[in-house]
């Protein structure tokens, strides 16, 4: 059986390209591990995304989901698309700053925040998706003029149980039962605008789901709308949407998702004249996923009771595997004419035995310096990665059309200490 590349990924000469970059020449260039990001791809899957619901509704806005990409170039190239953005923490809000997204187009989405981070985002003027109404009563007298609360419609959907975003286990949001009471409170204290929010789920590709989750939404927000006499500003769906991590699942119709969901809106509208209220999604994985691939090299090769691939991808570079058993699609860039040929152990260079980016993975016969590519790499990849064992995170490039960046550079040993500090009575003074 032979090996199987993604889209935008093609094949010359048996080596990878992505564009029309030999990625094990950037290897070379640039050495491993590599995250390489191609522009085209990010730009094409936000206009696909934005363009399926704004021709069917026009009051409607991304809201991209920093946490699954941190990068800046990635959240810039974004913003020149005039997307919005999803932040999860006061850095992340900085990090939109920092890349000159609008204040009107931040949203904060916070779990369990201090008084002290509401205050901030507060402060900077953004929106926040409250969590509870618990969050909102700690501001005491500093009330915001928005409020939005996270609904727990306790419909589960996630790709693991670590990713499983509502439910009876979740522990974001709150039920519809105590939403609108919440609602009242926020009036009194004196909020004037309103927002409802909900989570689809985790990596969801079925678009009856979405329309599900979102019929279940709009109507709860009828609901609240017509005991509490409040209108609602905006209702945000969250993300979810889904991509194809192996090669036989299907890419998400989002022009399905779109058609069922904005239909659904309009039904709940009519039943409970909702007033048009601005709709917001918040995709990250399905805008940046795909536009990524993660390459390593091969440093060790053992067979005893199992094959084990040794490579410089720990986890520390890619964590999802470990925590999640997530499934990464992976080939050998240098040589895809290489059959598969039998279960392989493919693993990193960290100190667990957890470290493994696949498990009983068919794979060809590997060899020394073999470049390893990781698929769906450019979400929860470099914004999860760490330094665990004093190894260094990847270096990230970025193929534009005007040339290759490097957009996040490797980590030197300075970066390691950079904001720690000796006692000056642990100091060695032997003048080594």
């Amino acid at each position: 059986m032979n090996q199987v590349i993604f889209p935008p990924f093609t094949s010359r000469d048996n080596r990878l390209f992505l564009e029309d970059h030999d990625l094990c020449e950037l290897c070379d260039l640039h050495g491993t591990p590599l995250l390489v990001t191609s522009e085209k791809r990010l730009r094409e899957n936000y206009r696909r995304i934005y363009n399926a619901f704004s021709s069917l509704y026009s009051r409607f806005e991304i809201r991209y989901a920093i946490k699954s990409n941190s990068n800046p170039a990635v959240i810039s190239i974004l913003r020149d698309e005039g997307s919005g953005v999803d932040v999860s923490s006061i850095n992340e809000l900085n990090i939109a700053r920092y890349c000159g997204v609008p204040v009107e187009k931040i949203l904060f989405s916070p779990n369990n925040a201090s008084r002290d981070e509401l205050l901030e985002a507060l402060k900077n003027g953004v929106a926040v998706n409250f969590d509870d109404i618990g969050q909102l009563n700690i501001l005491g007298d500093k009330h915001p003029e928005t409020a939005s609360f996270r609904i727990n419609l306790n419909i589960e959907k996630g790709e693991f149980p670590g990713t499983t975003t509502a439910g009876p286990n979740a522990k974001f949001g709150m039920p519809e039962s105590y939403a609108a009471e919440a609602y009242r409170q926020a009036r009194e204290i004196g909020v004037r605008k309103f927002g409802i929010h909900v989570m689809i789920g985790s990596n969801v590709l079925s678009p009856d789901h979405f329309e599900h989750v979102a019929g279940e939404i709009f109507n709860a927000a009828g609901r609240i709308s017509r005991e509490t006499g409040i209108k609602f500003d905006f209702i945000d769906l969250g993300g979810g949407f889904g991509v194809p991590y192996r090669p036989e699942e299907k890419e998400l119709n989002v022009d399905t998702v779109a058609s069922s969901v904005i239909n659904s809106l309009e039904k709940a509208n009519a039943q409970y004249g909702l007033g048009n209220p601005k709709l917001l999604i918040e995709p990250g994985r399905y805008i940046s996923a795909d536009t990524t691939v993660l390459l390593g090299r091969v440093n060790n090769i053992k067979s005893y009771t199992k094959t084990f691939v040794g490579t410089d991808i720990g986890m520390n570079i890619m964590l999802r595997t470990a925590l999640y058993g997530a499934y990464h699609h992976i080939v050998l860039a240098n040589d895809l004419s290489r059959a598969l040929s039998g279960p392989k152990e493919i693993v990193g260079q960290i100190c667990e035995n957890t470290d493994r980016i696949a498990k009983e993975r068919e794979f060809p016969e590997a060899r020394i310096d073999d470049i390893i590519a990781v698929f769906t790499s450019g979400s929860y990849v470099s914004s999860m990665s760490s330094n665990y064992n004093g190894r260094t995170r990847a270096r990230e490039i970025l193929l534009s059309d005007d040339g290759i960046h490097v957009v996040r550079e490797r980590d030197k040993f300075e970066d390691f200490v950079r904001n720690t500090k000796i006692p000056d009575h642990l100091l060695d003074n032997s003048g080594k």
